[in-house]
């Protein structure tokens, strides 16, 4: 089957907002409707899953992952943004693939990533994440995956699990972001740490390492030079240009805090 290009990655579905106030229990065909799910096949074997998530007053902010084949079960990278999203999430995987997922990556502890980790391990998949991330999560208040990986704890680690490879290329959007790379499909996974093709910001750097980013990234393209198609955190996919265009963002951020700390002080009354 023909493997489709980075740029058709870009037509993943907008999908309508997640009702997180829901009390009573979903019922499979509600669940599908409250929290819809789009999954998009980009090669074979290999899927991207898209969630969306309403902050009030603003339109819905889409979240992707992944969800690769492992012979008979399939890895997920990163939940859907909310547990009931994320229960929608593996129907919808259950009705379209009919695989189980064992096993799911999770490559930071921010919600959009990690909300949904309960779900997960409730239904017995194994988790892996970079050993930092439970503990950012608990301080969080957020879900806390039971497991982590010791062999990722160093920048520049990698560790293979199945047919994917992870690995902790260095702090960036968050200070222990993971990125997923599928050799045999030239497939990486940049999470947050990479911007989608139509974004105008850096979105939330609470937790950014600006410094050290541009490393992170330059590392990640030095590594995976055979990339063929990216899959950012959030938003359109598309080739190694995303790194260099998400170079350029941070470079513009930078320049124009500096020019703004440098407006700030000449403002500041000189002392008599």
């Amino acid at each position: 089957m023909r493997r489709l290009t980075p740029f058709l990655l870009a037509a993943i579905l907008s999908v309508s907002a997640c009702n997180e106030a829901a009390q009573t229990p979903e019922t499979p065909s509600s669940l599908s409707k409250n929290y819809p799910i789009a999954l998009q096949k980009i090669a074979e074997g290999v899927w991207v899953h898209t969630s969306n998530y309403t902050v009030p007053g603003r339109k819905p902010i889409p979240s992707n992952g992944l969800i690769v084949e492992d012979g008979d079960s399939l890895i997920m990278v990163d939940t859907a943004w909310g547990e009931k999203a994320t229960e929608s999430l593996l129907e919808t995987v259950k009705s379209e693939i009919g695989k189980p997922v064992t096993k799911v990556i999770i490559t930071h502890h921010h919600l959009d990533k990690i909300a949904g980790v309960d779900v997960m391990e409730f239904a017995g998949a194994e988790v892996f994440t970079h050993p930092l991330t439970p503990v950012k999560a608990a301080n969080a208040g957020y879900p806390v995956p039971n497991t982590s990986v010791a062999a990722l704890k160093d920048a520049k680690s990698r560790t293979k699990v199945g047919p994917v490879e992870i690995a902790y290329p260095g702090a960036a959007h968050a200070q222990e972001n993971l990125v997923v790379y599928i050799p045999s499909k030239k497939i990486l996974y940049g999470g947050c740490a990479i911007k989608g093709a139509e974004a105008n910001s850096m979105g939330n750097l609470d937790d950014a390492d600006i410094k050290a980013w541009p490393t992170t990234l330059n590392w990640i393209k030095t590594t995976y030079p055979e990339t063929q198609t990216i899959v950012p955190g959030h938003g359109k996919g598309s080739d190694l240009r995303l790194i260099d265009r998400t170079l350029a963002m941070i470079a513009k951020k930078v320049n124009a805090d500096n020019e703004a700390s440098k407006t700030k002080e000449s403002e500041v009354p000189a002392k008599p």
